[in-house]
């Protein structure tokens, strides 16, 4: 099945931030706090790769709160596509919250990492009505994005799976190396 085209999810994140605030509520996004628990407790990390995270952490937190937001704050969400199903949707809820819309927008930017193109990014922003790229804040909210995404890797890791074990080793060693550009492979 073909990648799904990010100008799908371009509207439904239009839209979705188009809504009214929730009937509940929702907590403040707080960057990076599972990944700081996670990292912690990782057997799996060598004290020398811990501290590293733990900086790049704080130096990015540390740009984030200097940050100017212009799209607002609302509901942000984590739109998912289904291959089986050929459609998005609305999951991982134990990470719901409230804060700046540019975050989700970031997730889209930070897929070149993932083989995504800039056609598919020209697609993507003209279809949401605004583009991230002339953005000085997107390399922070890449940065955090990709130290995110570590921590599925540092867990399953930590219970013995090899694979993961090996995508973290190959991870760690681009962001380590300052490399933004080389494309991650997906377990």
């Amino acid at each position: 099945m073909p990648r799904p085209d990010p100008a799908e999810l371009g509207v439904l994140l239009r839209r979705l931030h188009r809504l009214p605030p929730p009937p509940v509520d929702l907590p403040a996004y707080r960057p990076l706090a599972s990944l700081r628990a996670v990292v912690a407790t990782a057997a799996c990390l060598s004290a020398d790769d811990r501290a590293w995270l733990v900086h790049a952490a704080d130096s990015l937190l540390a740009y984030y709160g200097t940050l100017e937001f212009g799209l607002g704050s609302g509901h942000l969400g984590n739109l998912l596509f289904d291959t089986i199903g050929g459609r998005w949707l609305l999951g991982d809820w134990d990470e719901t919250a409230t804060g700046p819309r540019e975050l989700d927008l970031a997730n889209t930017y930070q897929g070149i990492r993932m083989g995504r193109t800039t056609a598919e990014l020209d697609r993507f922003a003209q279809a949401y009505g605004h583009d991230l790229r002339d953005w000085p804040g997107l390399a922070t909210l890449r940065g955090l994005r990709d130290l995110h995404s570590l921590g599925a890797f540092i867990r399953r890791a930590d219970h013995g799976d090899d694979q993961a074990a090996a995508v973290l080793r190959h991870r760690l060693h681009l962001l380590r190396n300052g490399d933004t550009t080389t494309p991650w492979p997906t377990p």
